[in-house]
């Protein structure tokens, strides 16, 4: 019994769960912050259950590892300083989008001019 407790006192296992706490408390602040990044008419799209076009908002201009990072979740269709506007992202992807860190914000992007 002293062995088990003198490894669950061990350095190492202490950082390990340290470690594992703080992970599990980052994502579930990803969690619960995602839906508030997300706009309402952009919930509504998504909820049709057809492919949408978003605007991510991010909170500075925007480079190529995040554009190739978002490229993931649908194809871009531009990028304007802080925004990066994606086409045919399924709605699955909407939340997934918001949890990322670096995403201030993502609203439903204007539609073409037809």
């Amino acid at each position: 019994m002293t062995l088990l407790i003198r490894i669950l006192r061990s350095r190492a296992v202490i950082t390990l769960v340290t470690v594992a706490v703080l992970l599990a408390a980052w994502n579930a602040y990803l969690a619960v912050r995602a839906p508030s990044r997300v706009d309402a008419d952009l919930k509504e799209q998504a909820e049709s259950g057809q492919p949408v076009r978003v605007a991510v908002q991010l909170g500075f201009p925007a480079e190529r590892f995040h554009t190739l990072e978002l490229q993931k979740y649908g194809r871009v269709s531009g990028v304007d300083g802080k925004v990066i506007e994606l086409r045919d992202v399924r709605p699955e992807s909407v939340n997934a989008i918001a949890r990322i860190y670096w995403v201030d914000e993502v609203h439903a992007a204007e539609s073409p001019a037809s």
